[in-house]
């Protein structure tokens, strides 16, 4: 039977010394004891375990390495006690009574040596952290970016430190801020008020820089202005942009200094939106009042509905003045439209009679830009009562006519389609050949004009691939005009 030998007092305490030592975390203890090899293990287990921290930002997971390095410590401690305690003659060479002072000494310095160097290590991201948040609530992240580097370097990981990972945080919000910045002096304000956004979100609407809220209302309102101002011609896409931001500063920033210019920014949109009017460019007018009519639909809010209102009011006005002008530039089918909208949506109003006159010069112009047939003046046929003018039209083809007149006075007219007339298959000169001969009753028309110059156009609206024709006419007062109208296989015949 073999009886362990009772534990010597020297055993009790060089175990408990070892153990101690080896909380230093480099095998202190088992230097102690002169375990060189297992010292050397030690060593290699805690460079691995402190890389591992550095390279997998061990300050952001604390919990997880603390217990990491718990473990590894417990490891240590509890082999330091285990061998320390055994008997004598199993140790070492180290443990000789000539040498037995070295190995306590080299131990008690790891010892040393480890605590001052974890108390340096974790007081330096501190010391440099507290520089950069003082930078960065300066607004300065320029400066305060250095500090956190330093802060957040990657030696400092294995301390497990706060402010490593503070660092690192605060750094990546200095990132948007100095980004958004550079994005501002590039007027790409749609990048920088997102930055912002993103900024203030990362610390729920209270950053360390207080100013911050206060620069993203300027950088809306100047986005909003910059939108007003751009000005092309083409479009005013922008004005519903510049409303959201406006409404976006007063309903989410109203305590910050700026938002309470919201209301006369929006009074000045609308100036903006009518301003051309006054410069004789109504239809830019008229492209802005159409970015704001639909407001409402984008933006339930009483400005929207005022805005909006107020932009219905002075359509008509733009509407008109936009289609006369184009049609005094000739801009035929540009004109034709917006008239159109004008005659259709406020047939009450006071121009709507005018506008409809435009849409019939508008006609004409279109059909004598268009490679008409030549329309020769009508033949005088007699005397006219007074002083007017009469014209007939006669119809000898199977189409319905439309005449359309511009001059002393402007109108259109309609000769209902021939029952019995065809269509011919020669081009006629005048009235001869075989276009209006017979005695066939032909459906006619009866114009009293005033006298003067007009611009005719006959056509035939059910038949596009009838050409049209068009005539310069001079009619003088008190002449009776008559002329019949026929189809040929290519060209009206007269």
């Amino acid at each position: 039977m073999v009886v362990d030998a009772p534990l010597s007092p020297d055993g009790r305490r060089r175990g408990l010394a070892a153990a101690l030592l080896n909380v230093s975390g480099l095998g202190a203890g088992y230097i102690y004891l002169g375990l060189w090899a297992r010292a050397v293990g030690a060593w290699l287990v805690t460079l691995a375990v402190v890389l591992a921290a550095n390279a997998l930002n061990a300050s952001d997971t604390a919990l997880f390495w603390s217990g990491v390095y718990v473990v590894w410590l417990a490891a240590m401690v509890a082999d330091g006690r285990r061998l320390g305690r055994r008997p004598a003659d199993v140790r070492t060479l180290f443990a000789r009574r000539s040498r037995r002072w070295l190995p306590p000494a080299v131990a008690a310095a790891l010892l040393v040596l480890v605590a001052t160097g974890l108390a340096i290590h974790r007081g330096t991201p501190a010391d440099e952290l507290a520089k950069a948040e003082r930078a960065h609530a300066d607004g300065d992240c320029e400066r305060a970016r250095v500090h956190y580097d330093r802060a957040a370097a990657g030696r400092y990981e294995f301390t497990l430190s706060q402010a490593v990972a503070d660092a690192r945080a605060g750094r990546v919000s200095c990132r948007f801020l100095l980004n958004a910045e550079a994005a501002a002096d590039r007027e790409a304000f749609t990048e920088a008020i997102a930055d912002y956004n993103i900024y203030l979100n990362r610390h729920d609407g209270e950053p360390p820089w207080p100013g911050a809220e206060a620069r993203l209302v300027e950088l809306r309102l100047a986005y909003a202005d910059m939108l007003l101002a751009e000005d092309t011609g083409e479009g005013y896409a922008g004005y519903q942009t510049a409303f959201e931001q406006y409404l976006t500063v007063r309903d989410e920033h109203g305590e910050v200094p700026g938002a309470e210019e919201v209301p006369a920014r929006l009074d000045a949109m609308y100036d903006a939106a009518t301003a051309p009017m006054a410069d004789g460019r109504p239809c830019q007018t008229l492209t802005a009042l159409e970015a704001l009519l639909p407001l409402p639909e984008t933006r339930e809010a009483p400005a929207a509905d005022e805005l909006a209102g107020r932009a219905e009011g002075a359509l008509p006005d733009a509407l008109y003045a936009c289609g006369e002008g184009r049609y005094a530039d000739e801009q035929y089918t540009e004109a034709r439209e917006v008239l159109e909208r004008m005659v259709g949506d406020y047939p009450e109003d006071e121009r709507a009679d005018r506008a409809s006159e435009l849409l019939i010069a508008i006609e004409i112009g279109l059909a004598q830009g268009g490679s008409p047939g030549e329309l020769p003046p009508p033949t005088a046929a007699g005397s006219a009562p007074g002083s007017s003018v009469t014209v007939e039209i006669v119809n000898d083809s199977p189409e319905p006519l439309e005449v359309l007149y511009s001059g002393a006075e402007t109108g259109t007219a309609r000769v209902e389609a021939c029952d019995g007339c065809t269509t011919h298959t020669d081009v006629l000169e005048g009235f001869g050949g075989s276009g209006c001969t017979t005695d066939l009753d032909r459906p006619a028309l009866t114009l009293e004009l005033p006298p003067g110059s007009y611009e005719f156009v006959v056509r035939a609206r059910s038949d596009t691939s009838v050409t049209p024709f068009y005539g310069s006419w001079a009619l003088a007062a008190g002449t009776a005009y008559s002329d019949c109208y026929y189809i040929s296989e290519s060209s009206f015949g007269f």
